[in-house]
């Protein structure tokens, strides 16, 4: 018997279409969708990156904090074991054999921020600049910098932060050793006799040059080894205007390591380098009665921030990368934001740790109490 095999006959309406609208999944983006992410994208970076970087420069100004109070509670232990602060930096009497800068007050308080090694190695009767201490003050320490700091070269001896020596310091003038002047190198007549450097007291029982200049600053520079020409220096019992009001410590981002002058560093005495000062309040460094306004302590280029696009080692003021203000430490180890607008007399107070034995010169400070600034 023969198998009947039945014709196949092809019908296209039976066929599933392969494509059809309900099932159309696209493997992609249109160009509208595209630049409508990248547009969100770029909104939220736009957003996020205020916010990232307040956030990295509150973490800069937090771990800045930190160091100035290790700074400070180094400065306090470095005190209280000598009893007496160290000079913001020691000379020798200009003789040959005494190379002229020794070191900085950096170098005394090594010991007391974890820097034991390196100032078991320094020799303290020769220069800082000897070959035996020099590589010593180029070595880079962390603590010793503000991470704001953009001056900062790692691997050399810088310095953002900086002691409180008040109205100026002293050097030689005319021969006379010992000499008050400000940063601009006038002869400071404190208590506005007309006599300036020597004695600068006419026999009245006025206060001298000297004895004024003392009470208007917390560091100065000394006489290290040869003839004492210079010497004196505060203790914790010598702060009559209270710790808790008193500066100790500032930043300044124009001292430390200077890549035009290779002898600058942590270890230098250089005054510009180891100290922040007041501008001074005295019309042309007389302070007779009328020329005191201590609204010159913080204005022109002696204000707070006013020296951050100066050349370093030539502004010896208060300067930072904060928004606003420095950052100080006070010598009850505090550490406080003050903002760069404040009072000119307030700000002076604050300078000098004897400023109310003042009262009744032409130079009286106001007493403040520590929420006035």
């Amino acid at each position: 018997m023969r198998m009947m095999h039945k014709k196949s006959h092809f019908n296209p309406d039976k066929i599933l279409p392969i494509f059809h609208p309900k099932n159309d999944y696209r493997s992609g983006f249109t160009i509208v969708e595209l630049l409508v992410s990248t547009a969100v994208i770029g909104v939220l970076a736009a957003l996020a990156l205020p916010a990232i970087q307040t956030a990295r420069n509150s973490a800069r100004q937090v771990q800045c904090l930190n160091n100035m109070r290790n700074i400070s509670l180094g400065i306090l232990q470095a005190t209280d074991t000598a009893g007496r602060f160290p000079a913001c930096g020691y000379y020798g009497d200009g003789t040959p054999a005494s190379v002229g800068a020794y070191r900085s007050w950096v170098v005394e308080i090594l010991p007391f921020i974890d820097q034991s090694m390196i100032y078991d190695k320094w020799d303290v009767e020769k220069s800082y600049n000897d070959p035996v201490n020099k590589p010593l003050a180029n070595t880079h320490i962390p603590v010793l910098t503000c991470p704001s700091d953009k001056t900062e070269v790692v691997g050399n001896g810088n310095l953002t932060y900086v002691v409180s020596s008040g109205v100026g310091f002293t050097t030689m003038r005319n021969g006379v050793h010992d000499c008050p002047v400000d940063t601009t190198q006038r002869k400071l007549d404190l208590n506005g006799n007309g006599i300036t450097c020597n004695s600068s007291t006419s026999g009245d029982g006025t206060p001298s040059d000297r004895e004024i200049f003392t009470q208007m600053g917390l560091f100065f520079n000394e006489t290290w080894k040869g003839e004492i020409r210079s010497k004196r220096h505060h203790s914790m019992a010598t702060i009559t205007d209270g710790a808790s009001n008193t500066m100790l410590v500032s930043e300044n981002l124009r001292t430390g390591y200077n890549p035009k002058n290779p002898t600058d560093n942590w270890a230098s005495p250089n005054p510009y380098l180891t100290s922040f000062f007041i501008g001074n309040p005295c019309l042309n460094g007389n302070c007779s009665s009328g020329n005191v306004d201590y609204n010159r302590s913080n204005s022109g280029a002696s204000a707070i921030n006013s020296g951050i696009s100066q050349p370093e080692g030539s502004s010896p003021y208060p300067s930072s990368l904060h928004d606003g203000g420095v950052n100080v430490g006070l010598c009850d180890g505090r550490v406080q934001f003050i903002s760069q607008n404040i009072d000119g007399k307030v700000y002076a107070s604050l300078a000098s740790p004897q400023g109310q034995s003042l009262e009744g010169s032409p130079l009286a400070q106001q007493i403040i109490s520590g929420g006035e600034y």
